[in-house]
């Protein structure tokens, strides 16, 4: 009897071998959540994206991509920042067109990237599955990246590279692949053609790269060669020590010369009378010489005993002490990858020369870019101290938690536990496995935060570059939260079957997210108030029933409590605490859905938002349509020939883009405006005898965010007196007063007044003072009164 033999089977096989055919995989739910979040990021992005006027920075940054997509070429200059963003419009003009929609493309697309990358941190040592899609999903809702995701601004490009950047670092770091050794090259050459900033990243980043080997080094040494561990903080401590004495010993007129930087159209001359000045500087040549001293001691103590360089192979890399994961191993895998480094070199120069060279055309962008004066660094270098916007240290410290609730209250809270997981690491405590990685993110946010803060230009737009790293920091806390739930449902373990999650479990969750809404329905109607002329201006006050009901805003919060409380007792504190999160989490998602909506959609164009700080109003783009129609129905396209001052140059210039008759007068008319159909004057321009038979309508130019809603919440004694709670030249501005202003200012929302407000600015973005606006004059020549009328008014 033939004995059949039995096909063998993998043990992980999930079906017979038997079947002729392998069963096609369906679609995880982890891939399934993935799609999602990229439809509705593409859709969020892009949905839309003409209806705002173009902003005045917008309209700068529209009109010279056309010129340079037209043929009129592009030339480097630092005021806007890079060319990378210029390069990108011009070619999506040559693709799609230009318009105010195709002109937010670009960021569009790079928002709905930066929305998918985490997906490159899915790792055990990273964010983890459940922690990169939560990363993923709070980059979605963060009203503050979609508003930036949507506007034609060098932001988004920056923190898309900053956070591939990161991604190379880390991932590098755990496994030196020459992929990320390559791609992380390019990242830094695109930030660098891309915004100044970049050099605050690079710090940031550098420092900390350099701030963990050497004390992995130290680690090592201190086991082995105390000298050399001893050597190794010693020549730290002199570098130190020395720079902080020379500055200290510096003279003030020294200092300064070092930054009098010939940054306004220098001439040749002027650029090396500069540099004589700075290398003649005993500030800089003695900096010089101690980092001179300071190379020298390290490489003799990095010599002394040193065992031969290892071949550039892996199995030299296998074979060295440094454990793979570590900064010495890939700082040896960096340094022995010659092929790589030189493919490294190769990208980023093919990147950085031909945008800084506008494809060859423009030579005089490598200049530009690297030791003009007036360039890349040096000219932000000698804005620091005009301070544009004037804006006070506490500045981010109010804009942030104004939308980025997420990122503000569950990255602060990981600010926290990473402080303390590395207190314990250091006191050789056992820490998390991933505490190099939550440490990392940690320093990026601290740094960038407090050196944005300290910056002398300090704009809303600046807010992503904080948001970025506390957000990522979320979603550790995020992905955690997540993993614990599912191995509370999907538990198998007899033990710990009285530990899984069920449906009453759901039911806290639910309840806690109802009782929340049901506190914002309440509030909603408690500040409604009523309103009270105060010092000229009209403001919402609480009514007097409102008042005496104030307490009942405290009855939601009670039930919270409560119910927490018996699902605590019923169910365990650590399942109770765990669904308690959870309905926060979803609770703030809501909240910054809400403000997202507001802001970027149903209020795009009324700055009615601390983000949003100036706005074109969305009567230039109502004018312009009327403008382009007396045009086509006068000329039968845009030949109409229409004057414009200073005051309305932009954003007019990009609208008028296509108008060869166009004619541009400077401040004021000197002369009749030879018989021209129409005249645009801004609020400060000249009319009077020569402009007589126009007819004049006036129209809102551009509005603003009313800055006394927020200056006085505490003293800044960095800006003039009377921009923040220091009123006074002559009123105390002290440490201690300026903690007593904050104190101040806090310790009055315990009145239902200051609650109401703080509720309706949050909420509706309901302001105490009004918008500020400066506005423009269309001047139609009175023969063509009628036409014009029947297009304005549909006649």
């Amino acid at each position: 009897v033939a004995r059949a033999t039995a096909s063998p089977v993998r043990p992980d096989s999930g079906h017979s071998m038997s079947s002729s055919r392998r069963l096609p995989k369906s679609i995880s739910l982890e891939s399934t959540a993935w799609i999602v979040l990229a439809i509705i990021a593409a859709v969020s992005r892009f949905w839309d994206l003409g209806s705002k006027t173009l902003h005045h920075d917008e309209s700068l940054h529209t009109y010279y991509s056309w010129v340079f997509a037209t043929g009129g070429g592009y030339e480097h200059h630092p005021l806007m920042h890079g060319p990378f963003l210029f390069h990108a419009n011009a070619l999506v003009y040559l693709l799609f067109g230009d318009t105010d929609a195709t002109s937010r493309y670009m960021p569009a697309l790079f928002g709905v990237i930066l929305v998918m990358l985490p997906y490159l941190l899915r790792g055990a040592g990273h964010l983890g599955r459940w922690g990169a899609l939560a990363a993923s999903f709070f980059l979605l809702v963060s009203p503050s990246i979609l508003y930036q995701s949507r506007y034609i601004r060098h932001d988004i490009y920056t923190i898309v590279g900053t956070l591939l950047l990161f991604i190379c670092i880390v991932r590098y770091l755990e496994a030196p692949k020459r992929l990320w050794l390559v791609t992380g090259a390019g990242t830094v050459a695109f930030l660098l053609t891309n915004h100044e900033i970049v050099f605050a990243i690079l710090v940031i980043f550098g420092g900390f790269l350099y701030a963990g080997f050497m004390l992995e080094t130290l680690k090592k040494w201190r086991e082995r060669e105390q000298s050399r561990a001893i050597a190794l903080v010693a020549i730290h401590a002199f570098f130190a020590i020395a720079v902080v004495a020379l500055y200290v010993l510096t003279s003030a007129a020294t200092k300064e010369a070092l930054l009098d930087i010939p940054w306004s159209n220098p001439t040749r001359d002027q650029e090396w009378d500069y540099y004589r000045t700075v290398f003649s500087s005993p500030l800089v040549l003695g900096c010089l010489v101690i980092l001179a001293l300071f190379v020298a001691g390290m490489l003799a103590i990095f010599r002394r005993s040193s065992p031969a360089q290892p071949e550039a192979d892996e199995s030299a890399l296998a074979t060295s002490e440094d454990a793979p994961g570590s900064f010495r191993y890939a700082n040896r895998s960096l340094w022995t990858d010659s092929t790589g480094l030189l493919a490294a070199l190769t990208v980023a120069l093919v990147i950085f020369v031909p945008l800084y060279t506008s494809l060859f055309q423009n030579l005089e962008g490598l200049r530009s870019s690297t030791i003009a004066t007036d360039g890349t660094l040096l000219y932000w270098l000698g804005q620091h101290d005009f301070r544009r916007g004037d804006q006070p240290w506490f500045y981010f410290l109010l804009l942030m938690p104004q939308y980025e609730y997420i990122a503000v209250l569950l990255g602060g809270v990981m600010v926290l536990a990473v402080a303390i997981r590395t207190v314990l690491a250091a006191a050789g405590r056992n820490g998390v496995p991933n505490l190099r990685f939550r440490l990392f993110l940690t320093t990026w946010f601290l740094m960038i935060f407090l050196g944005l803060s300290y910056a002398g230009e300090k704009m809303p737009w600046l807010i992503v570059h904080i948001a970025l790293p506390a957000i990522l920091l979320a979603a550790v806390f995020a992905g955690g939260l997540v993993e614990r739930i599912v191995a509370l449902i999907r538990s198998r373990d007899a033990a710990q079957a009285g530990q899984r999650l069920a449906w009453n479990d759901g039911a806290l969750a639910g309840l806690l997210i109802i009782v929340g809404g049901a506190w914002f329905w309440f509030a909603a109607g408690m500040t409604y108030g009523e309103f009270s002329s105060t010092s000229g201006r009209l403001r919402r006050i609480v009514t007097e029933q409102a008042a005496d009901d104030w307490w009942q805003l405290a009855v939601p919060w009670v039930v919270a409590v409560t119910a927490i409380g018996i699902w605590t007792a019923w169910r365990g504190a650590r399942r109770t605490a765990l669904v308690s999160l959870s309905a926060v989490l979803i609770g703030l998602s809501l909240l910054q859905v809400h403000a997202g909506w507001r802001m970027s959609y149903y209020e795009a164009d009324v700055p009615r938002d601390m983000l949003i700080y100036t706005q074109t109003s969305p009567d230039v783009s109502r004018v312009m349509s009327e403008i382009d129609e007396l045009s086509a129905q006068l000329t039968g396209g845009t030949d109409l020939a229409v004057w414009y001052d200073s005051d309305v140059s932009w954003p007019f210039q990009w609208y008028l883009r296509n108008y060869d008759q166009k004619r541009f007068f400077g401040a004021a008319l000197s002369s009749p405006p030879e018989n021209a159909p129409v005249v645009l004057v801004g609020g400060s321009g000249a009319s009077g005898a020569f402009l007589e038979g126009y007819t004049a309508q006036e129209y809102v130019l551009r509005w603003w965010f009313p800055e006394a809603t927020y200056r006085r919440f505490a003293i800044a004694p960095e800006i003039n007196p009377g921009s923040s709670a220091w009123l006074s030249a002559d009123d105390p501005h002290g440490v201690v007063d300026i903690l007593r202003s904050v104190g101040d200012t806090v310790s009055n929302q315990v009145y239902a007044d200051h609650q109401l407000r703080l509720y309706r600015l949050l909420m509706y973005r309901d302001l105490d003072h009004p918008i500020g606006q400066t506005n423009f004059r269309i001047f139609v020549r009175n023969d063509l009164l009628p036409v014009f009328d029947a297009i304005r008014y549909g006649g």
